[in-house]
């Protein structure tokens, strides 16, 4: 039996291994048409923020099948490191995840352990969730697709993790390390400061050691600008801007234009 076709393959892990840089945005509005409008307007993928928003769990599953139904690969970001929060996206059929916080190789360990099946890692096994097509996939292709095209990502947003980079990146079934700037930026001691020399300078000694251990890097900015200068450094898992936020702006910005 074919994997139905609603199931099927994303191809974004593969093409981070290419190397391709790939642009997506984050998604806190919780509502599965936000989800559709920006694959309908060519994003490569979208963020689902289960950390920073009012998403439920609930309302999860929705939102990646919104996504899917619009041809777009839904990666979601998890509140915490987390065995059942990194299972219960993985289950909704999303292609990827984004593990916040990750501080030490034992995080590390413990996300790619959760977010892999055996013998890849400790992942549970139902074959009856929507990742697996409520039973209708073939129980092979759903464990070889769940250990062979899931993204992981992990968030390194603190000046502790910067100390155990080069063991975290060394991890297999890591892909991405995510420049967390925010949290990063507090963390240095210039809080809100995303562009700082600081920031910039750790963000790109992250993006170096990823890429050396054959991994991507990835990070979050809120303009084309800020995106061009962290191509420069080599990141090609690149975030920008919040569904929230575009929306805020279009409006402020259509109505100072008709006022005017």
């Amino acid at each position: 039996m074919p994997y139905p076709k609603a199931q099927m393959p994303s191809n974004l892990r593969a093409r981070l291994r290419a190397g391709e840089t790939v642009f997506g945005v984050f998604c806190e509005l919780p509502c599965p048409e936000s989800i559709e409008i920006s694959a309908f307007a060519g994003w490569d993928f979208a963020v689902i923020d289960c950390e920073h928003s009012s998403i439920p769990g609930s309302r999860l599953p929705d939102m990646v099948r919104a996504a899917g139904s619009a041809g777009m690969p839904a990666v979601v970001r998890v509140d915490q490191c987390n065995a059942a929060a990194i299972q219960h996206a993985l289950d909704s059929g999303a292609a990827g995840l984004i593990v916040p916080q990750v501080v030490s190789t034992g995080q590390a360990e413990a996300a790619a352990h959760a977010a892999r099946f055996h013998p890849l890692g400790t992942r549970g096994f139902n074959p009856f969730v929507r990742a697996g097509a409520y039973s209708l996939a073939p129980v092979a292709e759903y464990v070889r697709r769940g250990n062979e095209e899931a993204v992981l990502i992990l968030q390194i947003e603190s000046a502790q993790a910067l100390d155990n980079v080069d063991a975290i990146a060394a991890l297999a079934g890591v892909d991405v390390l995510f420049v967390g700037p925010y949290d990063l930026a507090q963390s240095l001691g210039v809080p809100g400061e995303t562009s700082h020399e600081r920031v910039i300078r750790a963000g790109a000694e992250i993006a170096r050691k990823a890429v050396a251990a054959g991994k991507a890097a990835g990070v979050f900015v809120n303009s084309v600008d800020a995106a061009r200068v962290w191509v420069d450094v080599g990141v090609t898992f690149v975030t920008c801007a919040v569904d929230s936020a575009l929306l805020a702006g279009a409006m402020r910005s259509t109505i100072r234009g008709l006022r005017a």
